[in-house]
């Protein structure tokens, strides 16, 4: 049975609310307050979160959301809904807007009769696995980057990612599979823009706050994602390959002595606006 209430009942409105992303408008938040919109069987919806969703292949944050009267409910997952097309033409299938709920973990589930619509909570993420997602993220790009110099033609084939704490690949359709002195070009581009430093912007669209640009030394790529300002604290990169099956090859990277950085990250205090 689902025992959903939301502040907005109506198919038109739960189509037309739009969770406030405050990841974009300062990635190193890790806490804030919000308001309770929506209250599910398994998991809760904000008016406003610094939670990361699952998506563009990049996992999504854990943390908690504290009630009012001290409760703490875990959350394991953070999920996007209602979406609709961006209608951009540099921006083609990306879906913007829509809600953000988090998903809260089964042993936490009961404490959710204890959370009540429009009440204050406050909304925190794990802030070591937003860092190493954030590194993650961007070592991903730099080896795309080392692909797309050795086999650019792969590109056009990418049928799928998977970014993580500690480590990220890409998937592709090509015929022939990627060599060992490919693997090596690429780790060594790859690791060019680690051992400089390079820096590492990422830019809004003008028209849709959702629609964001990845950029590092002229490079650009459309990305959703939490990255670094800047590639030092990778450390080395490791390219290795596995064949998927005929046609498939999965080229990954890790990077076992990263250094994520936790200086900088800081709480929201201000009141969020409803």
């Amino acid at each position: 049975m689902n025992c959903a209430t939301s502040l907005n009942p109506g198919n038109d409105m739960i189509f037309n609310r739009r969770t406030r992303r405050l990841y974009y408008e300062d990635f190193l938040l890790y806490k804030a307050p919000a308001r309770v919109v929506r209250i599910e069987d398994d998991s809760i919806e904000l008016d406003a979160t610094v939670a990361y969703p699952e998506g563009g292949g990049q996992e999504a944050d854990h943390g908690t959301i504290v009630l009012d009267d001290g409760t703490v409910l875990r959350f394991d997952d953070a999920k996007k809904l209602y979406l609709h097309p961006a209608g951009l033409a540099e921006f083609p299938g990306l879906q913007v807007g829509g809600v953000i709920k988090h998903v809260i973990v089964p042993e936490d589930r009961l404490l959710l009769r204890q959370a009540s619509l429009g009440a204050p909570v406050v909304v925190q993420i794990d802030v070591e696995r937003r860092a190493r997602l954030a590194l993650s993220h961007t070592a991903s790009h730099l080896l795309y980057l080392g692909i797309s110099q050795v086999r650019p033609e792969a590109i056009e084939s990418t049928i799928g990612c998977h970014i993580r704490p500690h480590g990220a690949r890409f998937d592709f359709a090509v015929e022939n599979r990627f060599e060992a002195d490919e693997l090596a070009r690429i780790e060594l581009v790859a690791n060019a823009y680690v051992q400089s430093n390079a820096l590492v912007s990422v830019s809004a669209h003008a028209a849709e706050p959702d629609a964001r640009l990845w950029h590092c030394d002229g490079r650009v790529i459309p990305c959703g994602g939490i990255h670094l300002t800047s590639a030092a604290s990778i450390g080395p990169l490791q390219v290795r390959r596995r064949g998927l099956g005929r046609g498939k090859e999965r080229i990954s990277c890790e990077f076992p002595q990263a250094m994520p950085a936790l200086d900088g990250y800081h709480a929201k205090r201000a009141e969020v606006a409803s």
